[in-house]
């Protein structure tokens, strides 16, 4: 895991005190502090740029995205995720493949905040990365690709090992009404985590099926899903978040009621 050296914490403190006078400082102030030797007062200043000055200030930082401090580049890389142009879509994916973990996770955000629709292959280059975060992102992103051929990374997601990753691909199929994801969230639902169970009822909703009604019920019924050590209820009201938008009933929590409905509902 990455951390920030006390100094860079210490420095960053002062100058943003320093800096606390109300207005913007001038653009031009900004960048001379981006030829400080000292890394936190560069990257105070690359903040500055992408809050106060995200298209006069590009440049500089387009500049900040190469920088040698992995923290300066990340905020580079956010900054240019709220702006627009060919050359900070160059950028960021040139970050796609940078050093650190973190930079490459902003350069996914960032190409999928910026609507970017036509960089599936870019994207798709870090499914198997080391980051479960980068690869929860990247199919996030595909998902709004769905339609320029993004389904097959999407499919090899479902196999991943690491159920945030596994979610993260299925609800992104979810979606786009996509029943490939079916199976895998039956399985989340039921095998998941508490949080895990609750996202999966949710993108059950989202898929529009209704052979995923009986399923959600029992989760609503399921005691693991009312209050366990994760917390109170999240995976109960997401189950009921997706019964009420498949069914159009609402029973709350109350399991007997929802089996009652789908038992008069179901006769052959």
């Amino acid at each position: 895991m990455r951390k920030i050296p006390l100094i860079i914490l210490l420095v960053a403190g002062l100058v943003i005190q320093t800096s606390a006078a109300p207005g913007k400082i001038p653009l031009e102030k900004l960048a001379r502090d981006f030829d400080s030797p000292n890394p936190a007062q560069r990257l105070e200043a690359v903040r500055k740029i992408a809050i106060d000055y995200t298209v006069e200030g590009q440049s500089y930082l387009l500049k900040a995205a190469t920088d040698e401090d992995e923290f300066v580049r990340e905020r580079a890389i956010q900054g240019l995720g709220a702006g627009s142009g060919a050359q900070a879509i160059t950028a960021i994916k040139a970050a796609l493949k940078d050093q650190d973990e973190f930079v490459r996770w902003r350069a996914v955000q960032a190409l999928g905040r910026l609507g970017i629709r036509n960089e599936v292959e870019a994207i798709a280059s870090l499914i198997e990365d080391e980051s479960w975060r980068i690869k929860m992102s990247a199919f996030e992103v595909l998902g709004t690709m769905y339609s320029q051929g993004a389904k097959a990374y999407l499919i090899r997601g479902l196999k991943d090992p690491d159920e945030r990753v596994k979610l993260a691909a299925s609800a992104a199929l979810a979606r786009n009404k996509d029943k490939a994801a079916l199976d895998t969230l039956l399985d989340l639902l039921q095998n998941g985590s508490m949080f895990t169970r609750a996202s999966a009822a949710v993108a059950l909703g989202e898929l529009d099926d209704d052979s995923a009604v009986e399923p959600l019920i029992e989760a609503v019924a399921n005691p693991l899903n009312q209050i366990c050590e994760e917390g109170r209820g999240w995976a109960c009201w997401g189950a009921v978040k997706a019964l009420i938008k498949l069914t159009g009933q609402d029973f709350g929590c109350n399991a007997v009621k929802w089996k009652e409905w789908y038992k008069s509902n179901n006769t052959k």
